[in-house]
């Protein structure tokens, strides 16, 4: 598997988006940490989110979600809207995953068991279930860790484990917050190749993180948040030779 994409989804002739965003706010209290943000997310794109920390990033996913809900704007899965629909439906129905930064997963489990407890939950015949279970220690090298408690796991072996138990559901969308952080260099790499399998899975990926040019290397297209706004979308090589995008996020000597 490639860790950086050799083509981008460019255009989506045709094409309806999985996922629309449109004009988007959300306060706490009298802070308004987004302001009237919209995007789109198609089929398998792979979609970047950059900012600032404090920015609104994680805030767009939790919209999205339903953690929290918007102010004002509104949110399409498929063309339905979902403002108002609980977190579980969202999951379910519209098929929305969510990979939080501290990988969730069940520290007293073994990585076995902590798929397979989101495997009886979300398939109910068994022999799907132990197929699922198998498929995904061998998509994400975790056989020979089967057996070992999550909480003697590194955190690129909890990554790998957390993007498991998140794929057991078969999503159409994912969201994916800050998955490089706190990883080593080696550990980067792979993660990066699974996000780029997750589009041959016909998965759409929302993708944020602060490390910028590992997240550009595996994005279709990227949005630069800034005060809670969006300062420029496009495909990476757009974005990084915006000058306002350099003068607020990049600085003058980024390159990817």
């Amino acid at each position: 598997m490639e860790s950086r994409k050799s083509f981008r989804i460019l255009k989506f002739k045709k094409s309806k988006p999985v996922l629309k965003i449109s004009g988007i706010s959300k306060s706490y209290g009298h802070r308004l940490v987004l302001k009237k943000i919209n995007f789109e997310l198609h089929k398998s794109e792979i979609f970047g989110v950059l900012g600032p920390n404090g920015c609104g990033k994680t805030t767009i996913f939790n919209s999205i979600m339903g953690i929290c809900r918007i102010n004002e704007g509104n949110i399409f899965v498929n063309n339905i809207k979902i403002n108002n629909l609980p977190i579980h439906e969202r999951a379910t129905k519209f098929r929305i995953g969510y990979i939080p930064q501290n990988s969730a997963v069940f520290l007293g489990l073994t990585c076995e068991e902590n798929i397979r407890a989101i495997a009886e939950v979300k398939i109910k015949e068994k022999s799907l279930q132990e197929n699922k279970i198998q498929e995904l220690l061998s998509d994400f090298n975790l056989e020979y860790l089967k057996n070992i408690k999550a909480i003697n796991l590194s955190g690129g072996e909890k990554k790998r484990l957390c993007i498991s138990m998140a794929l057991v559901s078969n999503p159409q969308i994912l969201l994916m917050d800050e998955p490089f952080a706190a990883l080593d260099l080696i550990t980067i790499d792979m993660i990066k190749k699974i996000i780029v399998s997750l589009q041959k899975k016909l998965i759409s990926v929302i993708v944020t993180d602060h490390n910028a040019k590992d997240l550009m290397n595996v994005s279709d297209r990227c949005i630069i948040i800034s005060n809670g706004e969006v300062i420029i979308s496009g495909n990476p090589r757009k974005i990084i030779n915006d000058p306002k995008a350099r003068q607020l996020y990049f600085g003058e000597n980024f390159s990817i």
